[in-house]
């Protein structure tokens, strides 16, 4: 990894997609990109054009994605999965298989106990979707499923992906946007041509403003957080 950033230079919200087809895709997925507390936002690309457009990015950069990162710890530890890495790379070889649907994912009927259903960090977050489902307005379970194998990709090519690394001086992290939106209240609103702009917008100027918060960060050393991860808020 290259030196940690004490305050990053440019900061980048993606909101991102888990839509089979190259056309939702391209129509799905925005990305904003604040330098300086202005914020450029563009779609049209592709998963892997989003993720090299990442990966071009100079540093000091601190990218969100809006996808799960991991999955709750009984599921990876089911699968065999001892580290995240192990959930990535298990996810790149059998996701497609589990969108099907297979159980616990789920499209007509949710059989998953409600307690088996997310992750500590969700449940501290309050109401949020589950990763298993896969209907429905807000849903993250294709595009977590399908995001996961790029976490490995961008490890591998330099990025820190926190909570499981220390931040870098090109570093990973999941947000909620419907969340950091709540952050903003009060300030003037926008017009924007998309619910997936407004999202990639109104986060990275979010991360913008709390931006001297990552370079506090540290790396999860509890069980739980390292297999299922964590997402970003300010404090």
């Amino acid at each position: 990894m290259t030196a940690r950033p004490e305050f990053p230079a440019t900061v980048v919200a993606v909101d991102w997609s888990g839509a089979r087809s190259v056309p939702a895709q391209r129509t799905g997925i925005c990305v904003a990109i604040s330098r300086g507390g202005d914020v450029e936002a563009t779609a049209g690309r592709t998963r892997v054009e989003t993720i090299e457009l990442v990966e071009a990015l100079a540093a000091p950069v601190v990218v969100g994605f809006d996808f799960s990162f991991g999955f709750p710890e009984w599921f990876a530890l089911e699968r065999g999965c001892a580290t995240i890495a192990d959930v990535w790379a298990l996810a790149g070889r059998e996701g497609e298989t589990w969108l099907r649907p297979v159980p616990p994912f789920w499209r007509d009927r949710c059989d998953v106990p409600t307690e088996r259903r997310f992750r500590v960090c969700e449940l501290d977050l309050g109401p949020a979707k589950s990763i298993f489902q896969l209907v429905g307005d807000g849903q993250v379970g294709a595009g977590s499923v399908r995001g996961m194998p790029f976490l490995a990709r961008l490890r591998a090519n330099g990025f820190a992906i926190w909570p499981f690394d220390p931040p870098a001086a090109r570093t990973a992290l999941e947000i909620y946007p419907s969340r950091l939106r709540r952050l903003l209240r009060g300030e003037a609103e926008q017009h924007y041509r998309s619910a997936h702009e407004r999202d990639a917008v109104e986060s990275a100027r979010v991360m913008w403003n709390s931006r001297e918060s990552f370079a506090n960060l540290t790396a999860a050393t509890d069980r739980t957080t390292r297999i299922e991860g964590a997402v970003w808020m300010p404090r």
